[in-house]
């Protein structure tokens, strides 16, 4: 049975078993957007309309509708029916795009995906730099790029980006936190009243586009409320997905690029980092990353930043999306990209459950890291390396946080002591902890 997981196997059979496969030294299997497969013939000889219909006729058999009907020849006879002329630029964009995927016998195989969106997940890139190097951010007074993910939702992470900035900007760091978490915005409701929401990330990456003279101050807000500052800490930003209101989803329809332009989306983000850097000089850009497989997630985790946290819990659905996640990281950055791994809703440490939640995770994301992440050439950490990427923080389930949290007061004292009593809980060891690793990363 032909499934779009097993096309490739099948099409490359099918080449291999053709009685003129001989004059044959490298194959491309296009896969398109419908999960449909063309062919890329690299042949020594010329082969006749005949010999083509039933070289297709074998593949209509055995590949049914996953077959396009399409084979592009590199040399071709007077009775084919597309001219060299036409198929030359097809075939030179198919080249230039292709990947090397094996050799059976005499005859080279290559593979050209033809996506039309999650390119920024399964791109192949064999290295991605982050939206500014490295250098530059480890470097005195450089502004360092930080995501915070999870493949699932309700897993506590723009919670505890909320207690990290706290954390930071206790230590007097400037940070800036950016919610690009566009279709389930969240964010600035933890530090504002409604009514101080007007623009953000959406209203940004549709603006900047149409006038570059706008300036990125109109679309980030301070946060200065004395309840929850105080004047020995750091400065603190927001700029927040947008304004839900009846405008939102017009905004929304038109922001999912889906790279009709080639590296549209992460162009677009990286100019609005490059903004944030160039007028705030933060030391900290914080990201509030999307859920799952979203185009705007791939691009603001796998692509643009200097480190990733990772969110999740010892679930199956959690694990699955976190194998994933690490693989691409693995395949777009260096050895010394930044990874940690967070457990949260995990046991409370007190509990006597916790001890084996957390050898039972360890035990997992070491094995998820060792054949997904780590480098065998550089070295492989044991499982019990403080520090390392698969070596988890755990979060503990906080009921208490889970009814909601409002980081801004009215004024009034009962408002400043809500305020007072949240930071108390996000600025805990818990969270602190999560901060000083991360701050580890860049030598600070």
């Amino acid at each position: 049975m032909v499934v779009f997981n097993n096309t490739l196997d099948i099409a490359l059979q099918i080449v291999c078993t053709w009685e003129k496969k001989d004059i044959l030294t490298q194959v491309t299997i296009i896969r398109d957007v419908y999960g449909k497969v063309s062919f890329l013939m690299n042949n020594m000889q010329s082969v006749s309309a005949g010999e083509e219909a039933d070289f297709k006729l074998a593949l209509e058999r055995d590949m049914g509708g996953f077959f396009s009907g399409r084979i592009f020849w590199k040399k071709q006879s007077g009775g084919l029916k597309h001219s060299a002329a036409r198929v030359k630029p097809i075939i030179e964009l198919i080249e230039t795009e292709r990947k090397w995927w094996k050799k059976e016998g005499d005859i080279e195989f290559y593979i050209s995906e033809r996506p039309i969106a999650k390119k920024a997940w399964i791109a192949d890139r064999s290295s991605q730099e982050s939206v500014w190097p490295y250098e530059e951010a480890v470097s005195e007074n450089g502004t360092k790029v930080v995501t915070f993910y999870s493949f699932k939702g309700g897993m506590g992470r723009t919670t505890a980006l909320a207690g990290v900035v706290l954390s930071l900007v206790k230590q007097g760091k400037n940070v800036l936190m950016v919610d690009t978490d566009i279709e389930a915005p969240g964010l600035a409701t933890l530090f504002f009243e409604e009514e101080a929401i007007e623009r953000g990330v959406l209203d940004y990456l549709i603006e900047r586009n149409l006038d570059s003279a706008v300036r990125i101050e109109d679309y980030v807000l301070d946060v200065v409320d004395p309840a929850l500052l105080s004047e020995e800490d750091g400065h603190l930003f927001l700029m927040s997905a947008g304004k839900v209101d009846r405008h939102y989803l017009q905004k929304l329809a038109r922001i999912d690029y889906q790279d009709n332009r080639e590296n549209y989306l992460r162009d677009s983000m990286a100019t609005l980092l490059k903004d944030i850097r160039e007028s705030y000089r933060p030391d900290y850009i914080l990201v509030d990353a999307r859920a799952g497989f979203h185009d705007l997630g791939g691009v603001t985790v796998t692509q643009l930043p200097h480190g990733v946290v990772l969110f999740g819990n010892d679930s199956r659905q959690s694990w699955d999306g976190t194998v994933q996640v690490l693989r691409t990281i693995a395949e777009r950055h260096t050895a010394d990209f930044p990874v940690m791994i967070v457990d949260t809703m995990c046991p409370k440490r007190m509990a006597p459950e916790f001890a084996a939640a957390r050898e039972r995770f360890i035990q997992k994301s070491h094995a998820i890291c060792v054949e997904n992440y780590y480098d065998a050439d550089v070295g492989i950490p044991g499982i019990e390396a403080v520090g390392e990427a698969h070596y988890p923080e755990m979060v503990p389930f906080n009921d208490e946080l889970l009814q909601g949290i409002e980081l801004y007061s009215d004024g009034s004292q009962e408002g400043n002591r809500k305020v007072e009593a949240y930071k108390e809980s996000l600025t805990g060891e818990t969270y602190s902890r999560i901060a000083d690793r991360m701050e580890s990363w860049f030598g600070s």
